[in-house]
Parts: C-alpha cells; structure tokens; sequence
C-alpha cells in the first residue's frame, strides 16, 4: 500500500486515478469499450435482419444483407477516434434495409431497426457487454 503524506495527498492520488480511467481515456482506450458494445449490437442486429428480412433470394453481386453488416470504428481518415458505429458495408444494402425499416409511399415500413435500437433488452446487452470491457481497463490501469 502507498505512503501518503496526509488526506490531501491521498484525495489527489485518488483524483488522478480516477481521471486515468474516466476522462482522460485515450481514444483506443474508448474504442476498446465501444467495440465491445457495437459487437453485441451487430450480434443483435445480424440476428434481427436474419429472422425477419433474410430472403431465399440468391445475389451474386451483393449478397444477403445480415452478411454485410460490419462495424467502422474508423472515421473517413482512418482514424480511431473511439466511436464504433455499425452499418452495412455497401450503399446498396443500407438503402434496402433503411427503406424496409422507415417504408416509402408504396411500402409501410416495419421499423425493425428502430425497434431494435430501442429495445431495453438490446440496450442492457450493449451496456453490458460495454461495461465488462470498461472493468478489465480498471483492472489493468489499477495495476500500476
């Protein structure tokens, strides 16, 4: 255990710990922790598109789009920049699953995306999943 000349100095210990693992991650750090959770919530996702949009339909050019959704947790320059956001990896596939989900003045959307984004279930799983990733930074930064 650490020697502290007094309360002051122990607060300030304490303070700087707590900076370390809060505020001042460093954006892989935080692309750790994001990753964590847009993995689940492709997980999710994958298994929503399959068991309500996956057609019997075999494209050669694009295939089926629960097979092409990817996380970018990069940004247009390539940079980690500690955010994951997931999608699908072609413009063709996010246009069909986007018109399926919100519908068009022909089509009355079923909004499975956004019933899925909403979900409480999917919400604890991605926190979950999230805070799990966010416990092994502690315990790796407490072990200095």
């Amino acid at each position: 255990m650490a020697e502290y000349d007094g309360m002051d100095d122990f607060l300030q210990t304490w303070l700087n710990k707590v900076k370390k693992i809060s505020t001042d991650l460093t954006p892989k750090q935080q692309a750790k922790i994001t990753k964590a959770g847009a993995d689940k919530y492709m997980e999710l996702l994958r298994d929503e598109t399959r068991s309500k949009h996956y057609s019997s339909h075999n494209d050669k050019v694009y295939g089926h789009a629960a097979d092409h959704i990817v996380d970018m947790a990069k940004d247009v320059d390539g940079k980690t920049t500690g955010v994951s956001t997931i999608g699908w990896d072609n413009y063709y596939h996010a246009m069909n699953m986007y018109r399926i989900n919100d519908g068009t003045k022909k089509m009355r959307g079923d909004h499975f995306i956004t019933n899925l984004q909403q979900s409480e279930k999917v919400k604890d799983a991605v926190l979950r999943a999230e805070s799990a990733e966010y416990q092994k930074l502690i315990k790796e930064e407490g072990d200095d």
